[in-house]
C-alpha cells in the first residue's frame, strides 16, 4: 500500500520526474532491441516507447555523455548497450537522470526531513523506500534484457 501512496513523489509531488519514466522505458527498448552490430535511432526509440523524440535526445546525450550508453554517428550509426553497460542498475540510470538520489529524499519534499528529524509521514513510508531503492539498485540492465515480458511492456 506505501509503495503505491509515493513510488510517484519529486519537488512538484513525484519520487520519480518523467526524465526518469521516459529514461526507464528507453533504456528497456534499448536493452531488448539494440546490439554493437544493431543500433538504435533515436526516432525510432521515440516512435516505439511514446516518447517526445526532443525530450529522449537530450536525455540519451546525457546517459551517452556518462557512459552508460553508447553511440556512433554516421550512416550505420545509433545507441546501443555495451557488454560493460548492461551490467550497471537501474538505479544509478534514475540518479544520473535525476541528478540526485531522490529516492532517499523526504517522500514531500520536506527540506529537514531526516532520520533524526523526520516529518509527519516518515516512519510510516521510510521501509518501502528503503526497498523501493534496494529494488532499483538490484535490477540490472541486463535483467531487463532477461525478462522478454518486458518487450511487450512498452
Amino acid at each position: 500500500m506505501s509503495f503505491i501512496i509515493f513510488v510517484g513523489v519529486n519537488c512538484k509531488g513525484k519520487m520519480l520526474s518523467n526524465s526518469s519514466k521516459y529514461t526507464v522505458k528507453a533504456i528497456i527498448y534499448i536493452v531488448n532491441n539494440s546490439s554493437s552490430e544493431h543500433k538504435l535511432l533515436v526516432r525510432d526509440i521515440a516512435k516505439e516507447t511514446n516518447v517526445p523524440k526532443p525530450y529522449l535526445s537530450k536525455l540519451l546525450q546525457l546517459l551517452t555523455s556518462k557512459e552508460f550508453l553508447s553511440s556512433t554517428k554516421g550512416p550505420h550509426g545509433g545507441v546501443y548497450l555495451s557488454e560493460k553497460q548492461l551490467k550497471a542498475s537501474l538505479l544509478d540510470i534514475i540518479i544520473e537522470t535525476e541528478g540526485k538520489d531522490k529516492l532517499s529524499q523526504c517522500a514531500i519534499n520536506f527540506d529537514y526531513c531526516n532520520t533524526q528529524n523526520p516529518c509527519p509521514i516518515h516512519h510510516y513510508i521510510v521501509k518501502a523506500k528503503e526497498d523501493l531503492r534496494k529494488s532499483f539498485k538490484s535490477i540490472t540492465l541486463l535483467d531487463l534484457r532477461e525478462k522478454a515480458v518486458l518487450k511487450k511492456l512498452i
